[in-house]
């Protein structure tokens, strides 16, 4: 639907809804059927949008003829799916503690991502609601976070360590340890004992959750930021994680450049596709393609280094590519 969208912006911008039509069109109209996945797979292997939606869909002008009379229709095709085709699994509700519900606010915005400013901000209620719900987790893990953001690594590691003593299994508070523990390896005269250390709150993560993808994610991480070769199954994590986080667009490039950097040039391509394609995906997509356009050239076997454009991208994300996913 992106793709759809992507091509709507470009043909029809002026034409309220028309995003929502096309993408219902191109996929109920029998004489228009596979071309939205087509579509897909032309502009994800690198061809222009407009190229590719004049290949696959042909005259525009006469898509757009038939899109608007499309859209006059009373009435319109859908899905429908039998109750007894449906299966709704359990449904757990657990009622927040007091201090988890006043630091929600905080969790939210937390998680959505800030830059320096608003860190320190968002610091200042964090520690204020923290002060007054002692020997909550979720409340010591949402500090935690708070004090990642705005840079205070000891604070950060000192709230996780609470909430983790406070409930064992708080997950978010493992997370941080970990991001705290890592950034401070970055500086530290032994990287090898600083980044042993800083893998134990991700490893007692993975213990409680085989699939959380930041464990997979630090364990590819821990041989790169040392400057050594990952082995076989650090590298296995990483695509391991972007299998399970497919949203995260940060992950993907940086499987891409892994995949570059081991003479994989074209599943690198491949993988850095859909992220150029992406229309809202600003720098990322302008690098990503930048990154396509630079591999057409290279054959397979070759080694390609992309960790400085990584690193760029990481530091103009102000630390969102450190989320959790």
């Amino acid at each position: 639907a992106i793709f759809a969208i992507k091509l709507v912006i470009q043909q029809f911008a002026k034409r309220n809804g028309c995003a929502w039509l096309l993408f219902h069109y191109l996929a109920f109209d029998p004489k228009r059927n596979g071309q939205l996945e087509t579509y897909w797979y032309a502009v994800t292997s690198g061809m222009d949008s407009t190229e590719a939606a004049e290949r696959v869909f042909g005259d525009l002008d006469q898509l757009e003829k038939e899109l608007l009379n499309y859209g006059r229709q009373r009435n319109m095709k859908g899905q429908r799916w039998n109750r007894e085709a449906i299966s709704i699994g359990s449904i757990n509700v657990s009622k927040l503690t007091s201090g988890h519900a006043a630091m929600m606010d905080v969790i939210i915005r937390s998680k959505r991502g800030v830059d320096q400013d608003q860190a320190t901000e968002l610091l200042e209620k964090a520690r204020s609601t923290a002060a007054n719900y002692s020997g909550d987790a979720a409340v010591y893990a949402a500090l935690a976070e708070a004090e990642y953001d705005a840079g205070n690594d000891s604070q950060a590691i000192a709230a996780a360590d609470n909430a983790i003593a406070a409930d064992p299994s708080s997950k978010n508070a493992y997370v941080q340890k970990g991001y705290a523990l890592f950034r401070q390896a970055e500086d530290a005269d032994d990287k090898e004992a600083a980044y042993a250390k800083a893998m134990a709150p991700f490893e007692a993560l993975n213990a409680l959750e085989a699939d959380h993808t930041q464990p997979l994610i630090h364990y590819y991480r821990s041989f790169t930021k040392r400057g050594i070769a990952a082995p076989d199954g650090a590298k296995f994590a990483l695509e391991r994680a972007t299998q399970l986080a497919p949203f995260d667009k940060g992950l993907a490039m940086e499987v891409a450049a892994m995949k570059a950097y081991d003479g994989e040039s074209e599943i690198a391509r491949y993988l850095l596709g859909p992220i150029a394609a992406d229309p809202h995906g600003g720098k990322r997509a302008s690098a990503a393609q930048s990154m396509i356009d630079y591999l057409k050239n290279i054959p397979n076997g070759q080694s390609v280094s992309f960790g400085r454009v990584l690193s760029e991208l990481n530091a103009d994300d102000g630390g969102d590519s450190e989320r959790e996913t």
